[in-house]
C-alpha cells in the first residue's frame, strides 16, 4: 500500500532582531506530518517542533522564506523515515484493526419516557 504524505507548516518562532542585524529570525518550527492511504478513506497526523540554528552565513530573510525551504529544514533535521514508518503503521491499525475500545459496557441504560402535556380545558363562552 502507498500511502501519501504531506507536510503542514503551523507555525514560526522567530527573534525580532539579532546582533548582527537581522530581522525575524526563526528559530522553531511547528509542523505537521499527515499521512493517508491510497483509498483516501485513511488518514493520520503526527505534529511537534523543530528547533532551528541560526547560521548568519546561510540565512534567508523572513520575507524571502518558502515553503519548500522550511520543509528541508524538517526534512534534514528530523528522522522522516522513521516518522513516515510510524504513520503507516497507525493506517495500517485502522485498515486492519487489532484492537477495539468497548465503552461504558457496564452502564444502564435509562429509556426516556415521553412527557405527557395536560390538556388545557377550553375557554366557555356565554
Amino acid at each position: 500500500m502507498a500511502n501519501t504524505y504531506k507536510w503542514t507548516i503551523y507555525a514560526l518562532d522567530a527573534k525580532v532582531a539579532v546582533e548582527d542585524g537581522n530581522e525575524n529570525v526563526v528559530y522553531t518550527v511547528h509542523w505537521g506530518l499527515s499521512a493517508t492511504d491510497e483509498t483516501g478513506e485513511h488518514s493520520v497526523n503526527s505534529i511537534g517542533t523543530h528547533g532551528v540554528e541560526y547560521d548568519a552565513d546561510n540565512f534567508t530573510a523572513y520575507a524571502d522564506l518558502t515553503e519548500e525551504q522550511v520543509i528541508g529544514w524538517l526534512e534534514s533535521g528530523l528522522d522522516v523515515d522513521s516518522m513516515k514508518a510510524n504513520l503507516d503503521a497507525q493506517i495500517e491499525k485502522l485498515v486492519t484493526p487489532t484492537e477495539t475500545t468497548f465503552h461504558s459496557p457496564f452502564a444502564t441504560i435509562v429509556e426516556e419516557t415521553p412527557a405527557v402535556e395536560e390538556e388545557t380545558p377550553a375557554e366557555e363562552t356565554p
